[in-house]
């Protein structure tokens, strides 16, 4: 399985796993959206670890997340791969201890141009 795709993503709310969006993996980008955000940045992989970096900006009204509703954060995931399915912990940048358990399903290949 390559980690290069298209993924779904869902972060842990208080009443289970939430969808949040899709995010594509290609030659180390990272890019997302949803109904009220997109980010972009960069992921590097090493085995069966992942560590993705995304700036985050909401276009409409900010979710909150890790305590705060603000409309533009930084966000860093690390993760591990296991049978097409991406498991970890999401934290801000500047707030490492506020974590948020992440869960990525993938979905598709990125087809080629």
């Amino acid at each position: 399985m390559t980690i290069e795709g298209i993924w779904t993503t869902q972060i842990m709310g208080l009443f289970g796993w939430e969808t949040t969006g899709v995010l594509m993996l290609e030659k180390g980008r990272a890019m997302d959206g949803g109904n009220n955000h997109y980010s972009v940045g960069s992921y590097e992989s090493s085995g069966d670890k992942i560590h993705i970096s995304l700036s985050v900006e909401y276009h409409g009204t900010p979710r909150t997340m890790f305590g705060a509703s603000d409309k533009i954060l930084k966000v860093e995931l690390e993760g591990t791969i296991r049978d097409g399915v991406i498991e970890g912990n999401a934290h801000r940048v500047d707030k490492p201890k506020q974590k948020i358990a992440y869960k990525l399903t993938r979905r598709a290949d990125i087809p080629p141009i």
